[in-house]
């Protein structure tokens, strides 16, 4: 297939042009025009870049890219060894950030909550007036551990939980990443639970005294979700061959 279409596809697919982010999502490093296979990853590495160049890879698909707006870098160090892997190997480097997190089948909150069971997705999440997540409710409340033991089994990890709501959840707010703030709105939209991806030390008490559960379950893990899904259509829509690298960050 042919690089620029596929790009071309997954702006429009995306709706890059909908939103404003810090990230310079698309094409960000120009490696051969044609792609037969795409190795998928959530964030820019050098092993992520060697991994997939030893594969045979011809595109890199991430969600965290190496380009972010404002943030010109020198080629040194670390980041001139990934531009090297890449540019040594002609591979394609093409990265989608906040078009990813709130795309309502391939985002990362999307395809979380239905991993967990979720029903009635709402957009959910507002920051800088774009939704970024997802609200919904499981079809019959479940035990609090029960969520908590669903969190662990699909992120693949044990969550940090700030005990605060109910015993029965029956509503839960998800924005991936680094998304703490998320919280106000789930107190403010009377939900049950809030997951994201890390907390910060003012939540013990909010959860607490707002009566909200705070699961974090890790920014790496909660976002592997989106490219994830984005890969796998992408291998159905166009027949390439496309493969997850998975590189746990504890984070």
């Amino acid at each position: 297939m042919d690089r620029d279409q596929l790009v071309a596809y997954l702006d429009d697919l995306l709706g890059v042009d909908e939103v404003q982010d810090i990230a310079l999502n698309g094409l960000q490093v120009a490696g051969r025009p044609e792609i037969e296979r795409i190795a998928t990853g959530v964030s820019a590495s050098a092993q992520l870049f060697s991994q997939a160049a030893e594969w045979g890879a011809d595109v890199v698909l991430v969600h965290h890219g190496l380009l972010w707006r404002g943030d010109l870098q020198r080629l040194v160090g670390s980041f001139r060894e990934r531009v090297r892997i890449l540019l040594e190997n002609e591979l394609n480097l093409v990265a989608y950030h906040l078009p990813l997190d709130r795309h309502p089948a391939h985002g990362n909150a999307a395809v979380l909550a239905r991993e967990l069971g979720l029903d009635g997705l709402e957009a959910f999440g507002v920051f800088d007036d774009v939704a970024l997540g997802v609200a919904g409710v499981f079809p019959t409340p479940i035990a609090d551990e029960e969520l908590f033991g669903r969190v662990r089994a699909v992120c693949g990890q044990q969550p940090q939980v700030f005990l605060g709501g109910p015993e029965m959840v029956a509503s839960v707010g998800i924005v991936t990443g680094g998304a703490p703030t998320g919280f106000d709105e789930a107190v403010a939209a009377g939900l049950d639970a809030y997951i994201t991806g890390e907390a910060r030390e003012w939540v013990m008490h909010r959860a607490e005294e707002e009566r909200v559960h705070f699961i974090a379950a890790g920014h790496y893990a909660t976002e592997r979700f989106g490219i994830r899904s984005l890969g796998e259509f992408l291998a159905k829509r166009f027949d390439l061959e496309v493969r997850f690298f998975d590189l746990p960050n504890p984070v």
